[in-house]
């Protein structure tokens, strides 16, 4: 790993609570009390500027000077899934930026102007969610993705990533943005590249080419056969069965892979690399995996282990819940994965994304002792999504 990637400082702040999300040290252990006190001043923000939730609060007897406990947030009632795709695009901003959204953000302070808007796929059946990020919301979200790539890649093997994400996909300014600010050079498949053969061949005759071309690749797994699921952008496992040259094999170092699971049976993805690895006479590709959607990312990614996803510390506070008694689960035990997005933007607090993992807090053997994800699978059931979990208004 490298130690020579020193990121600019990003604070998140709400009130008079903010954490270092640049500091690297915060990979290592569980949530801190000082990051939850971070989390606990946004819900207050939340529930004072924003009409729906303070309606919320209201229906479950929670006052917004009241949450600045455990005891209180564990109180507040999840979201389902279908709850958010039942409201308009900007129900889940703050009263002042939806006002800002209908006449303009002339005259706002840059950080403070809606940055980025990113619409789920509506895969699960629902209609698609509408996500909006401000500027200083963007910056702390690819800041934190940079301070986990820094601490997991292996940075001296990698400079120059293609990034196969379709660009209207969230993952795909996400990849471009994060690494970039690590410093990589990041290529996106061009937009006339619509087909896997055409991506490939861009893949390879790309990416300064005098210099042995790419080197890392930013891409989506692929789905099984008769496993549901929308297109992100052209698939690793598709990009294998073509490549005849072995390309991949022989020249991507380190694969980043997002939009779903990797180590699903049936794909064999991380075996068929390594085959071409073999074949090429190179080092096996090392093989990270980051979890996260347009409604709050980055949420968790693996280390060279590839032993779980550790949860990260900063845009997105995730929790695993049991289904019908809404409590977290302990370490070992599956439920539905929630989270709250800790921004300006749209405001996501304790949402059931549609998800289910086991929650591990085992000690990893790359030594850290930051909860994992593991076995992270979609719920297909949409009566599981309109209802999440137990709790819920």
């Amino acid at each position: 790993m490298s130690e020579n990637v020193t990121l600019p400082r990003k604070v998140l702040r709400f009130g008079d609570e903010e954490i270092d999300i640049s500091n690297s040290d915060l990979d290592q252990y569980p949530y801190s009390e000082q990051y939850r006190q971070v989390l606990y001043a946004f819900v207050r923000d939340t529930v004072n500027q924003c009409e729906f939730y303070r309606d919320r609060m209201a229906r479950a007897g929670i006052k917004a000077e009241q949450i600045i406990t455990r005891e209180v947030f564990n109180a507040i009632p999840p979201l389902s899934s279908g709850e958010v795709s039942a409201l308009n695009d900007s129900a889940l901003l703050t009263d002042r930026v939806r006002n800002h959204l209908k006449i303009g953000f002339y005259g706002v302070p840059l950080e403070q102007k809606l940055w980025r808007k990113f619409t789920s796929s509506g895969s699960s059946g629902l209609r698609p969610k509408v996500s909006y990020y401000t500027r200083e919301d963007w910056e702390v979200l690819t800041t934190t993705a940079a301070r986990l790539h820094s601490k997991f890649l292996p940075l001296n093997k990698v400079s120059r990533m293609f990034n196969c994400f379709n660009a209207a996909h969230v993952g795909a300014k996400f990849q471009e943005d994060s690494f970039s600010l690590l410093g990589l050079s990041v290529e996106g498949s061009h937009l006339t590249r619509d087909t896997p053969e055409a991506v490939l061949d861009q893949m390879m005759t790309s990416g300064a080419s005098e210099f042995g071309g790419f080197n890392a690749l930013a891409i989506t797994p692929g789905m099984p056969a008769g496993v549901k699921g929308t297109s992100k952008g052209t698939n690793l496992d598709s990009m294998l069965n073509l490549d005849m040259d072995n390309f991949i094999g022989k020249n991507i170092r380190v694969i980043i892979t997002s939009g779903s699971a990797r180590d699903v049976a049936g794909l064999n993805l991380k075996e068929r690399v390594w085959e071409g690895n073999e074949m090429a006479g190179v080092e096996k590709t090392k093989f990270f995996e980051m979890y996260g959607y347009s409604e709050s990312l980055p949420n968790a990614m693996d280390c060279e282990f590839n032993q779980g996803l550790h949860l990260a510390v900063g845009p997105t506070f995730t929790e695993v819940l049991d289904e019908k008694t809404g409590e977290h689960v302990q370490n070992g035990e599956r439920g539905l994965v929630v989270i709250t997005g800790i921004r300006h933007g749209s405001r996501f607090i304790r949402y059931a994304v549609g998800d289910e993992a086991t929650y591990v807090t085992d000690k990893c053997h790359c030594g850290r002792t930051s909860p994992r994800l593991v076995n992270i699978q979609r719920v297909e059931d949409m009566e599981r999504l309109q209802q999440g979990c137990a709790g819920g208004l």
